[in-house]
């Protein structure tokens, strides 16, 4: 019996890393307010509706990402021409495809706290990246982010925005700054711009050659479709087209994309619902005596425990009864993220931290 030795055939930054840990389902009556999505479901007649649209989906053959009705949609969803953007299975493919065609000298900046993935693309990627320390009381860009001390170096720039695990917006001249250093290439990741008053930056890709956008429809109940697009000019999409893996996104994601742009008004009545449900649940938040909260443009809130004393009576809490919310380890460990709920779930988690903080 031979023994692999893993060490002569995986790369080194692949056994360095740890994988992406995902909890996985709970029982029903855990509070899961960990990963962003929404816990709105659907009405009965669209489901049925849903179902009958798609159930003449033609599987036996290759998905039709060319879908003539789903790119005009997407088109006049967007305001943006199919030649500038690409499908991805959800984001986390997209910044894969970014990554992967970067020349290896080309160094990733990525703010901290910010989401997970861009570290960890960029480390299996092999690439160098600089980490972008966030202003500890506003979460925001440090003022000399813009000088780049070596004119030869060439960057890009990975932004949450709104910023996860945050939840605010960096500041748009800094971004814009940075945008306009053609030694720069700058990622904005909008995933959570659908709760946010910001502005989208996709009505810039045609001013600036050098930026990404990125968007989802996770966040706002289709998670599990695992849709993502990136938006960029006519410069850097032919690249990415290139390396794209064709039929990406299969055929019942493609017909169910099209059926939902056909009816967002359901999506934008639970967008306006978790709004409402965030500004709520921020200002029960802010009373209790354990934690800071921080205001969010996002469908989370960001809360700090005051005393790292209790932290792991704070964790025994959750776990005793059930709440699943993100915590953080390093700098960030006494930080944790919660996933604005439904009504119901916010009422329930704030009866659970009236107990805690007696």
């Amino acid at each position: 019996m031979s023994l692999l030795r893993v060490e002569n055939f995986i790369k080194s930054s692949v056994i360095k890393l740890s994988a992406y840990k995902v909890n996985g389902f709970e029982p029903k009556e855990t509070l899961k307010l960990d990963a962003n999505e929404s816990n709105y479901t659907l009405g009965k007649n669209i489901k049925k509706r849903y179902a009958n649209f798609i159930k003449d989906t033609l599987i036996n053959l290759y998905p039709d990402s060319g879908s003539k009705n789903l790119i005009e949609l997407l088109e006049k969803f967007y305001g943006t021409p199919a030649k500038n953007f690409i499908f991805g299975n959800g984001s986390d493919e997209l910044i894969s495809i970014i990554m992967l065609s970067l020349k290896k000298d080309v160094i990733v900046n990525i703010p901290s706290p910010s989401f997970s993935m861009y570290d960890i693309i960029a480390k299996y990627n092999d690439l160098n990246t600089e980490i972008i320390k966030l202003d500890e009381k506003y979460f925001d860009l440090p003022e000399n982010i813009i000088k780049n001390k070596d004119k030869n170096s060439r960057k890009i720039y990975f932004f949450s925005y709104p910023n996860n695990p945050t939840g605010n917006h960096f500041n748009r001249n800094t971004i814009e700054s940075l945008l306009e250093n053609n030694n720069n290439i700058v990622v904005i990741d909008e995933a959570y711009i659908f709760f946010s008053s910001g502005e989208s930056f996709i009505k810039y890709i045609n001013k600036y050659d050098n930026l990404i956008i990125l968007r989802t429809f996770s966040k706002i109940g289709l998670a599990g479709l695992r849709f993502g697009m990136l938006f960029s000019g006519d410069k850097l999409i032919n690249e990415f087209k290139k390396i794209k893996l064709p039929y990406n996104i299969n055929s019942l994601t493609l017909s169910s994309i099209e059926f939902f742009l056909n009816n967002f008004g359901e999506f934008d009545k639970n967008i306006k619902k978790t709004i409402k449900q965030r500004e709520k649940l921020y200002s029960v938040l802010k009373k209790f005596n354990f934690i800071d909260v921080y205001p969010s443009d996002a469908n989370f809130l960001l809360i700090r425990l005051k005393d790292k004393k209790i932290k792991n009576k704070f964790d025994k809490f959750l776990k005793r009864n059930n709440i699943i919310i993100r915590n953080f380890t390093g700098g960030m460990e006494l930080f944790y993220r919660i996933t604005v709920g439904t009504k119901e779930e916010n009422i329930k988690l704030t009866e659970y931290f009236k107990d805690f903080d007696k």
